[in-house]
């Protein structure tokens, strides 16, 4: 969070003149503090900074005030992941009785639910995919769908060498049968009988 000062020290490159002028300029483009203290001290989020830097790019571009109220209000420049809190006062509980109660209120938009939305659902998917990534939860599902696989393989691979197998036993039988046929005379001699 940050005060007026803190704002002026933030964007002292853009070419500001003073506390003054970024109070002009915050009250003209409407950018709220996101709550009030009891001495009337604005403090601001990273939405009003994206908002004021936006909205000067603007005003160097030249456009009206009138214009760059309606386009940084509007939700044209880039969002980021946080909520909206406008008009809020906190009473600080030393000043006040120990029983009383902090007192917020808020101004919740449907842009800021979306906001809050898209970002509870990032982070939700971001969580499941590195839970994914880290377990092993789809490992053995895995190993047994490769070990499945090639337990596959391997019976195409027997099946082959059992119909081979049968080949070369009916080959070697007709061989036998032929070769049964053959008489031995002397040395390397053979003679075939009808």
């Amino acid at each position: 969070m940050f005060t007026k000062e803190q704002l002026f020290e933030k964007l002292n490159n853009s070419g500001m003149n003073g506390l003054d002028e970024i109070s002009a300029f915050l009250k003209s483009w409407r950018i709220d503090p996101i709550y009030e203290d009891d001495e009337n001290k604005e403090y601001y989020d990273e939405m009003a900074v994206s908002k004021l830097k936006h909205a000067l790019r603007l005003k160097e571009q030249g456009k009206n005030d009138d214009e760059i109220c309606s386009i940084v209000n509007n939700g044209i420049i880039n969002p980021i992941n946080a909520p909206s809190i406008r008009n809020t006062a906190i009473h600080d509980q030393r000043e006040h009785h120990k029983n009383e109660l902090n007192k917020v209120t808020l101004d919740v938009t449907s842009q800021t639910l979306s906001l809050l939305a898209e970002s509870i659902a990032q982070k939700i998917t971001a969580e499941i995919t590195e839970k994914i990534k880290h377990d092993d939860i789809f490992q053995p599902v895995m190993e047994s769908a490769k070990v499945q696989r090639d337990n596959e393989i391997l019976a195409k691979q027997v099946e082959k060498l059992l119909e081979e197998n049968k080949k070369i036993i009916a080959r070697n039988n007709m061989l036998q049968k032929e070769n049964a046929k053959f008489r031995h005379l002397v040395g390397n001699l053979y003679i075939k009988q009808q």
